[in-house]
């Protein structure tokens, strides 16, 4: 279906619903493969009603896995969406113009996995929070509390001004998106009339992605914290061992409090190790992004808001991950 009239954010859960299929080696996007897209957006209406209900990412990857098996294959490429997966996505326009919405947000979504009802999604929610319909209450409570909703972010947004906020909203990753993300997503969104008019001035796409990579933003007021904290980590590999560094104040600091606590390393032994699962399973998930940017599978070109998305982070991240 177009995804013209969905937010940067519902266009987002869209996108990491095709990565989680992707990391559960399923050959479709399922509607478990949506609500882990819902949850993994934890700012969206959609995640602030699941967590005020008791309901996480965690707890809804470990409902998916007693649902549904993993696969056994990688996969590249294109993702289909399966049949319920589709009709979740057609619900949610309804939802939209039964609330007189303009754009279609991650509260409509949800509304939609609930109203659905039969697929994997609505099964896992409706185990955990009884009755399901608790949920819709929720959503619409939310709805009547806040007045952006109603209008949605880009009321009169062109395509183009939808895939360039959408892939800056990529590029930003778990960060707030900066003027530099829109600027370089900008540069790159095919045929809007910002790329042509910048190109026919003579801009380089590349020169400015190596300016933007020589300036600290921190000196700017596109800084914050995470940001500055990300610039200052690496990956290595040693020999058969990853070591994930963390070189920002901040961290360093409680790692070293935490040493002494400990009196040395901490491993994960025993319950320790639960503690680490999520760091592990990120970790995973970050090196499986970045190896599908460095060695791109040929994809259908389907033209859909994913796939340009998904053509633009792999342009302007490629270059800088083989420095």
């Amino acid at each position: 279906m177009p995804f013209e009239r969905f937010t940067v954010e519902a266009r987002k859960v869209v996108v990491t619903a095709q990565e989680e299929a992707r990391l559960l080696k399923h050959n479709y996007i399922g509607t478990e493969h949506i609500l882990l897209g819902l949850l993994d957006a934890p700012d969206s209406m959609a995640a602030k009603v699941l967590h005020q209900l008791g309901y996480d990412k965690e707890t809804a990857l470990v409902d998916i896995a007693a649902a549904v098996k993993p696969g056994t294959q990688e996969l590249s490429g294109h993702i289909p969406f399966a049949p319920r997966a589709k009709k979740t996505l057609d619900l949610a326009l309804r939802e939209a113009q039964q609330l007189h919405h303009t754009n279609i947000g991650t509260e409509h979504i949800l509304l939609a996995l609930v109203r659905e009802g039969e697929g994997v999604g609505a099964k896992v929610l409706a185990e955990r929070i009884n009755p399901i319909s608790k949920i819709r209450a929720a959503v619409l409570a939310s709805l009547e509390g806040s007045q952006d909703v109603t209008a949605g972010p880009w009321p009169t947004g062109t395509p183009a001004t939808e895939d360039t906020v959408s892939a800056a909203s990529a590029l930003a990753g778990g960060a707030p998106v900066g003027s530099h993300h829109l600027l370089e997503a900008m540069l790159r969104t095919e045929n809007s009339m910002a790329a042509r008019v910048l190109r026919e001035l003579g801009v380089d796409p590349d020169a400015v992605a190596a300016k933007i990579d020589e300036l600290d933003p921190e000196t700017t007021t596109d800084a914050n914290p995470e940001e500055a904290a990300a610039r200052k980590m690496e990956i290595r590999l040693v020999d058969d061992e990853v070591h994930l560094i963390l070189r920002d104040p901040t961290t360093v600091t409680i790692a070293k409090k935490v040493t002494e606590l400990s009196d040395g390393p901490i491993q994960g032994v025993g319950p320790v190790a639960g503690m680490f699962v999520p760091l592990w399973r990120s970790t995973n998930q970050l090196l499986l992004q970045i190896q599908r940017v460095l060695e791109p599978e040929p994809e259908e070109e389907d033209g859909s808001a994913a796939s340009k998305v998904a053509k633009v982070v792999r342009t302007v991240l490629a270059p800088r991950l083989r420095r």
